[in-house]
């Protein structure tokens, strides 16, 4: 094929993984002023790898028709045939759907949509024919990212790496890495997100990317994990659908549960590895165990 139209949503996953996995020769990212930086940090990320050309089309997030006439004006411009699209109908607002679908029919163009619940990239591809619409793929995809992929189009550049300490904390994080590695696909450590937003681990499992903070001693007893967590995750960073993961060296007894009740409404999995201790800094056999198998429950493995 040689162009994609793209809806552009607040998430830019569901954009960037049809993308590898068709690989068109050109891609539009139809976006609204609302969405704009994400359809920018996608172009520059895509652009980089230099095998699609990419544009920008701005369009009305809820005039149908307005938004109808840009899809078709952008077309026209690009002088591409119907066997030439494909729409990629998972973003945007729910009007801007409705006008490219309408255009993809027009077309006789197929669409796809992008799966991301129960953390899987399922892709659907549907195809027009005499009665309509019919599902002509079904395709699990590969993991077709990398961390620093995941961080660039949320935040428009690669994560900056955190200056090294030497503290119970830091060998904490650093049994946790070496724990780790094998049982994601990927793994970095220590990596600055922003002025004042620091993230101890990031992990990777196929196109699941989760945040994992560690936290020991006293702080594993209190709130300030979970609030990095929220922010590192929220939709002005990462985006809602990063896995949030507080690793700490303590257990949460009875009376810690308000920090429980917290965590679970904020999403987040807490995994207790009491066995690293100041005086023996290594973890047991068993909470390496614990660790992978809840790092991967929780990104979907």
């Amino acid at each position: 094929m040689r162009g994609m139209i793209s809806l552009i949503g607040e998430q830019p996953i569901p954009n960037l993984l049809p993308l590898r996995h068709l690989r068109p020769e050109q891609a539009v990212f139809v976006h609204t002023k609302l969405t704009q930086k994400t359809a920018e940090n996608l172009q520059k990320l895509v652009e980089r790898e230099g095998r699609i050309s990419t544009d920008l089309l701005l369009t009305d997030p809820y005039d149908i028709a307005r938004i109808e006439e840009d899809l078709k004006g952008r077309i026209r411009e690009r002088g591409w045939a119907d066997s030439d699209l494909v729409f990629n109908l998972t973003g945007g607002t729910k009007t801007m759907v409705l006008a490219a679908y309408r255009v993809a029919e027009a077309h006789r163009a197929p669409f796809v949509y992008l799966q991301s619940e129960g953390k899987r990239s399922r892709l659907y591809r549907y195809e027009f024919g005499d009665r309509g619409y019919r599902l002509a793929e079904d395709h699990m995809l590969p993991g077709l990212l990398t961390i620093d992929d995941y961080i660039w189009v949320h935040m428009g550049r690669y994560p900056e790496p955190a200056r090294s300490k030497e503290d119970l904390g830091s060998r904490f994080e650093q049994a946790l890495q070496e724990a780790l590695e094998g049982c994601v696909d990927e793994v970095k450590r220590g990596v600055i997100l922003s002025g004042a937003l620091e993230l101890d681990l990031v992990v990777r499992l196929g196109n699941q990317v989760g945040v994992i903070q560690a936290k020991t001693g006293k702080k594993a007893m209190g709130k300030e994990g979970l609030d990095q967590l929220k922010a590192a995750c929220g939709r002005e960073n990462l985006g809602t659908y990063t896995v949030k993961i507080l690793a700490i060296n303590q257990r949460w007894d009875p009376t810690m549960e308000n920090l429980r009740e917290l965590a679970e409404a904020w999403q987040i999995t807490v995994i207790e590895l009491p066995s690293f201790t100041e005086q023996s800094p290594v973890l047991s056999p068993e909470d390496q165990k614990r660790l992978r198998s809840e790092v991967r429950r929780a990104l979907g493995g």
